[in-house]
């Protein structure tokens, strides 16, 4: 699993307020992630379920990935996350087995287990 953010945007509402539109895609006012930025998290698994949903504004919390996912793991599942620590808390908390990826890593595989699926 892995989660990908893009800039929030209100295209398509007849009465935004309080925001000057964007142009032509454009770029955020802060650096990293902030609450510009809308969160959507992605998993696979090797059946090929795919599940994808936003989670709201800002980086990803164990809670809101709990909420999401939760019902859909077991302790036997093993993770196959990124480096954010919001999977490693969570893995250890619900009893998993988590093998991390660096996103900005060239190492994208352990044996068996990777994230290209995902990142795809």
């Amino acid at each position: 699993m892995d989660e990908t953010y893009f800039l929030y945007s209100e295209k398509g509402q007849r009465k935004i307020k309080d925001k000057k539109s964007r142009k032509r895609g454009g770029s955020a006012k802060k650096r990293g992630i902030s609450n510009e930025q809308v969160c959507v998290l992605a998993a696979r698994d090797r059946k090929k379920m795919i599940f994808s949903q936003v989670q709201g504004i800002g980086r990803l919390t164990k809670e809101q990935l709990d909420k999401a996912i939760g019902p859909k793991l077991s302790n036997e599942n093993v993770l196959c996350p990124d480096a954010w620590r919001a999977f490693k808390t969570y893995a250890a908390e619900k009893g998993m087995g988590i093998y991390r990826f660096k996103s900005e890593g060239k190492i994208r595989s352990k044996g068996l287990y990777h994230i290209q699926n995902v990142n795809n």
